[in-house]
């Protein structure tokens, strides 16, 4: 009877720890399908010897709140994400149209926009000026982006996306299957 009771509070605990882990990784990351390859991008940007140099922890901490922040008056969220965190081959930002006091999810932004990054191709870094990487919007004009906001909760922003992304050289790539779950902080440009 109580190798019993000890077996399944084992089993218990294991499962809890698995849902933590589990759901931990999920956190403060973006995944997505585009073009038949899945992709999970977990990490913010993060500077380097190479990139211009902040002084000392206030750095990582102005970096990551480069990568994920919110302006509540302007009500505009922009997420940035990458493979790594600091020798990225892929990175996507996400902005959109975002009101706190809204209240009611789904929710689905008026105004988003999205880009895929291959750091392999050169050009400027997430840029209007980068015709060599993806870039999907949508607005009054275009629909080529599909973002909707599922919750709000603790400063962390919980949605999903799909879509066309267009290059400026031309091609045309479908991403699907977008999840993001990521905490923002709020700041005032």
């Amino acid at each position: 009877m109580v190798t019993d009771s000890v077996a399944l509070i084992l089993c218990a605990a294991f499962v809890c720890c698995l849902t933590s882990m589990v759901s931990r990784d999920w956190e403060n990351s973006i995944s997505c399908t585009f073009k038949n390859r899945d992709l999970i991008l977990a990490y913010p940007m993060q500077p380097t010897a190479e990139a211009y140099r902040l002084r000392g922890r206030q750095a990582t901490l102005k970096m990551d709140t480069l990568s994920n922040w919110y302006d509540s008056v302007k009500n505009y969220v922009e997420i940035v994400r990458q493979d790594h965190p600091t020798q990225p081959t892929l990175g996507i930002a996400i902005g959109f149209e975002f009101d706190e006091q809204n209240g009611e999810y789904p929710y689905t932004p008026s105004y988003a926009v999205l880009q895929l990054k291959d750091f392999g191709w050169g050009g400027v870094e997430f840029s209007k000026r980068d015709t060599l990487n993806y870039t999907g919007i949508s607005n009054d004009v275009s629909d080529d982006l599909q973002i909707e906001i599922e919750d709000y909760r603790n400063d962390t922003i919980f949605g999903h996306f799909s879509g066309l992304l267009l290059s400026g050289a031309g091609p045309m790539g479908s991403i699907e299957n977008g999840r993001f779950a990521v905490k923002v902080y709020r700041v005032q440009r």
